[in-house]
């Protein structure tokens, strides 16, 4: 820590010897004074007025008329001159003023603007400490040694905890990668299915991917009432558009958690912000539990999707997709993706048409 508030001390002594030193040379090189030069060209002036008397061009009258001009100019000129050191003293008290102010101010000011916005009080950490210390380090150090141990010796208890420690390593993707180790062999809890599902949420993002919710959704199976996989869901309700339906779950999950429980500041917050967004009152929305059945028929419907979409390989079908009746108009355009558009229109009027939804996937698949 010594060693670094001296390299910062010598960083700022560099910079003040750079800026500064312009104005410390001014002094050590002035230039010649002005009166020297005017000297020089009233005497030249002189010798052209000889000349010119000699050539005939001047009397002498004008001769001495202009030898008392070029006299009195020279006069005047060293007049000036006996003024100017006072000016010139002055000027060096201001370039010392300058200096001193600069020297002052520059590294006062970057110690208070550190002090503003920098971390002074923040106790280093080297990496050799870190390494023995951090708890970070810690964790993800024990944890790939835990790993390389289950390599040889599985269990799901040793992969749940694998997975506790990674995500503490805020190592995330190889959390979930533990729990799917965990639940392939046999550990089906809820809680190993909502870590499952928190981990892959936090690997991308605050994202509830589809993976994520065929956890949460496995979670409620298994527990009805776990708190994170119920979080979760209402999240994923708010991140497509479903405010009123997010605010209903958190409210449900707070009507039945623990009033001192860790997470419901959490999900109070989130309550607060969805409901601002979507320009509601929180209390005209009641409490409402995610539907366990519509969450594993709609999961089933993007499993078979993917599945569909993965033999075609992306290619378009060639015959056509069977359109549900009423879909097809002899005033409308028949083509396949107008009566496809058209019955995706008429499903935004009829959003809990679970079976509707699905038939609008597999069309949308043979597509391509």
């Amino acid at each position: 820590m010594t060693m670094l508030w001296l390299f910062f001390i010598i960083l700022i002594l560099v910079s003040i010897a750079v800026v500064l030193l312009p104005f410390l040379r001014g002094d050590a090189k002035e230039a010649p004074e002005r009166v020297d030069y005017d000297i020089v060209v009233y005497r030249s002036q002189l010798a052209e007025i000889d000349q010119e008397i000699e050539t005939g061009l001047l009397t002498p009258d004008q001769a001495d008329a202009a030898r008392a001009e070029v006299h009195r100019r020279m006069l005047a000129a060293e007049d000036a001159e006996l003024a100017t050191p006072s000016a010139r003293i002055a000027d060096r008290r201001y370039r010392l003023a300058a200096v001193i102010a600069f020297a002052v101010i520059l590294p006062v000011g970057a110690t208070a603007l550190y002090g503003v916005l920098g971390s002074p009080n923040l106790p280093g950490k080297p990496y050799g400490w870190r390494v023995t210390h951090d708890p970070e380090f810690v964790t993800a150090s024990t944890a790939d040694k835990l790993a390389s141990l289950l390599q040889e010796s599985p269990s799901a208890a040793g992969y749940k905890r694998l997975g506790e420690m990674y995500f503490d390593a805020r190592d995330y993707d190889k959390a979930a990668d533990a729990d799917r180790h965990a639940i392939a062999l046999g550990a089906t809890d809820s809680a190993t299915w909502s870590e499952l599902g928190e981990s892959i949420v936090m690997a991308n993002g605050g994202a509830v991917l589809p993976e994520a919710m065929m956890a949460f959704t496995n979670a409620l199976g298994a527990d009805p009432r776990d708190p994170r996989a119920r979080f979760y869901i209402g999240l994923a309700e708010s991140q497509i558009g479903n405010l009123k339906q997010a605010v209903g779950i958190w409210r449900d999950l707070e009507k039945d958690g623990d009033p001192n429980a860790s997470w419901r500041q959490l999900v109070d917050a989130h309550i607060a912000a969805v409901a601002k967004q979507g320009g509601f009152d929180v209390q005209s929305v009641p409490p409402q539990p995610p539907s366990v059945q519509a969450l594993n028929v709609a999961l089933k419907a993007m499993t078979n999707a993917e599945r569909i979409q993965s033999s075609v390989g992306g290619q378009q079908a060639q015959a056509a997709p069977q359109i549900p009746p009423g879909a097809r108009s002899d005033d409308q355009d028949t083509s396949i993706p107008a009566m496809v558009e058209r019955f995706a229109v008429r499903m935004q009027s009829n959003p809990n048409d679970v079976a509707g939804w699905q038939r609008l996937a597999h069309f949308y698949v043979v597509l391509g």
